[in-house]
């Protein structure tokens, strides 16, 4: 009798627990969609604290399985987007972003050194690690051009790894390689695959088409067409309506420029 009510219990315990949804815990898949919806969110509004709450979930995933090769690209992206957007006033605590950064993306391609997004991402970090230090690109620019061109390798198509190409040619000396028409007209490009991309699986990268279009603007405004400038910000905005950085800071840089022609 004793034991008969002791199984009644145990059982009713178990749908309890089912039916408040507390019967097995999330699966890295779910996690890593949660993230990246933080992130998201965090490149709209240029948010410490959303990276850091994907930041947190994402840690969980770098021991599961399947998805640790992602895990540790998007803690890679984090940190990236930490240096470019919340960092962008605070030059002093960017470079460590980036440290990170690198950190995150080496241990991806560990796992999986097949991957072009990671390799185009490690090659923009080290990129940028010679904006903050010049004498480094002695060293550093060899290797952010090998990481680039196993990116091409890899994704010659890849929206994002052409965008991140045509930032790196953009903010590059002609002497070297780079040049601004050079890299204005790589950003077109890349806006181009972008519009052919299409993304078959929710977990992997989607980022980057609004981007882009800011990216054309600021080169528009380099180039004095205020007109080009504003309908790629419109456009910008058009794809992602909360992206901060166009809404806030470069549409009015816009009318800024033509009240003072």
């Amino acid at each position: 009798m004793h034991k008969t009510r002791l199984i009644i219990i145990i059982m009713s315990m178990f749908f309890l627990g089912a039916a408040n949804g507390f019967c097995q815990p999330r699966t890295a898949a779910a996690e890593i969609m949660e993230a990246k919806s933080f992130i998201q969110q965090g490149s709209n509004t240029a948010s410490r604290e959303k990276f850091e709450q994907a930041h947190n979930i994402l840690t969980r995933c770098t021991s599961q399985g399947d998805h640790q090769a992602l895990a540790e690209y998007y803690l890679g992206y984090i940190d990236y987007q930490m240096a470019v957007a919340v960092y962008r006033m605070d030059k002093e605590k960017a470079p460590i972003s980036l440290d990170s950064a690198i950190m995150h993306l080496e241990k991806a391609l560990q796992i999986n050194d097949s991957n072009a997004e990671t390799h185009a991402l490690l090659a923009s970090c080290y990129g940028m690690q010679i904006a903050f230090s010049p004498m480094s690109g002695i060293w550093l620019g060899p290797k952010s051009g090998s990481e680039m061109g196993k990116a091409r390798e890899f994704s010659k198509e890849n929206p994002r790894v052409a965008l991140l190409e045509a930032i790196g040619t953009y903010n590059t000396p002609a002497m070297f390689g780079g040049g601004k028409d050079k890299g204005y007209g790589a950003m077109k490009r890349s806006a181009e695959l972008f519009d052919r991309w299409k993304t078959t699986d929710s977990l992997q990268p989607d980022w980057g088409k609004e981007q882009v279009y800011a990216w054309i603007g600021l080169a528009n405004l380099d180039r004095k067409e205020t007109i080009l400038a504003r309908k790629a910000f419109e456009k910008a905005l058009e794809i992602n309506p909360d992206y901060g950085w166009v809404k806030y800071v470069l549409m009015p840089k816009v009318a800024s420029e033509v009240e003072q022609k």
